[in-house]
């Protein structure tokens, strides 16, 4: 038998759970589109997983980068920020600095800045949680985002909040802080995890309850033969058609930025084939011949490298991929293009009937 003091209790929350005759509220507002569908809107989470290496990071870097320059077309159009620009607080619990300072000065670069832009400038607020004992960072999360008050809030990745994501009472309270935080602040929350290596699921009870709950999930995958990345999304109502994009990183050039992919145009394209094209592309407009030291100095400022060792290595990429090959001549060596000798067609006489 219920306790009147419970049923008491009971009875005062029975207002709060009748829907039937509430008045309709308003949609909250989606802050991104997808190839033309309406994604994260406030007050919700969406979940972001992929394999280990495979593009988490990067997604989180596009929608950043539709937020710090509208006016560019990030991925042709792919990705937008319907708000124009808007406030992100991006929380890495999982990377060393030096690798959330690599997604961040891509971000830069991808929307038209430069490397050493600061994102600060661009209403990108970056915080860092992953020396911070486990105990305190959803509290200083939470207060950064009560400080900052973004309207998307990045959590790269959620597991490393709790001790397990295999526990399932620790995975719900994760799932329901992550909403709390979402509908508390007015801001939409991703939240990103990893898939299980053999089923290709969301991994453990944390991905049961996301994909349960969440309004967007967002799957990465990469090719690696190929080197380009591959988005799909489910929505709660539409899903978005599946995004191809790949970092162009061209030799000396640690960074890189994002462009779009067609599917159609690249799948016998590898890493090593579009690296041998624009080495040779290089090479066309090189002072050819000349000697190793007037090579690399205008390689230096043509790719405005800093230093003779990316310039090196693209030699050595040259010679392994028979663009150009180097002799000695005195004290130098000197660099020339390799060319495949042409057969010389031979001019026969005609005969009298043109055979």
């Amino acid at each position: 038998m219920i306790p009147e003091e419970k049923i008491r209790e009971l009875q005062a929350k029975i207002p709060e759970i009748e829907i039937m005759n509430v008045t309709d509220e308003a949609e909250p507002p989606a802050l991104f589109s997808v190839n033309n569908v309406e994604v994260l809107p406030k007050k919700a989470v969406g979940i972001v997983a992929a394999q280990k290496k495979s593009g988490k990071s990067n997604f989180g870097g596009l929608l950043m980068t539709a937020s710090a320059s509208p006016s560019f077309q990030v991925l042709n159009g792919a990705i937008r920020c319907r708000e124009g620009s808007i406030k992100i607080l991006n929380i890495d619990t999982e990377q060393p600095l030096k690798d959330a300072r690599r997604t961040l000065r891509r971000v830069m670069k991808t929307a038209g800045y430069g490397y050493d832009e600061q994102w600060g400038s661009h209403n990108i607020i970056s915080l860092s949680v992953k020396d911070i004992d486990e105990a305190d960072r959803m509290p200083l999360i939470e207060l950064a985002v009560k400080e900052h008050k973004p309207q998307l809030v990045i959590i790269d990745g959620i597991a490393d909040l709790i001790d397990s994501i295999n526990d399932e009472r620790q995975s719900k309270n994760l799932m329901a802080w992550l909403d709390y935080l979402a509908c508390t602040y007015d801001c939409a929350v991703v939240g990103m995890l990893h898939l299980n290596f053999n089923s290709g699921k969301i991994g453990g009870w944390a991905g049961t309850q996301a994909n349960k709950k969440f309004t967007d999930c967002f799957i990465l995958k990469k090719d690696k033969t190929n080197g380009f990345f591959t988005m799909e999304h489910e929505g709660r109502g539409e899903s978005a058609p599946k995004l191809m994009f790949r970092i162009v990183c061209p030799i000396g050039d640690k960074i890189g930025w994002w462009e779009p992919l067609d599917a159609s145009l690249i799948p016998e394209l590898t890493k090593e084939d579009q690296e041998e094209i624009d080495l040779r592309n290089l090479m066309d407009a090189a002072p050819l011949p000349c000697t190793n030291t007037q090579l690399v100095q205008w390689m230096m400022i043509t790719k405005r490298w800093t230093s003779k060792s990316p310039a090196n290595k693209a030699l050595k990429k040259c010679k392994d991929y028979r663009i150009l090959d180097s002799k000695r001549e005195g004290y130098h060596s000197i660099w020339y293009k390799v060319t495949t000798p042409v057969a010389q067609e031979q001019e026969l006489e005609l005969s009298d009937d043109g055979i």
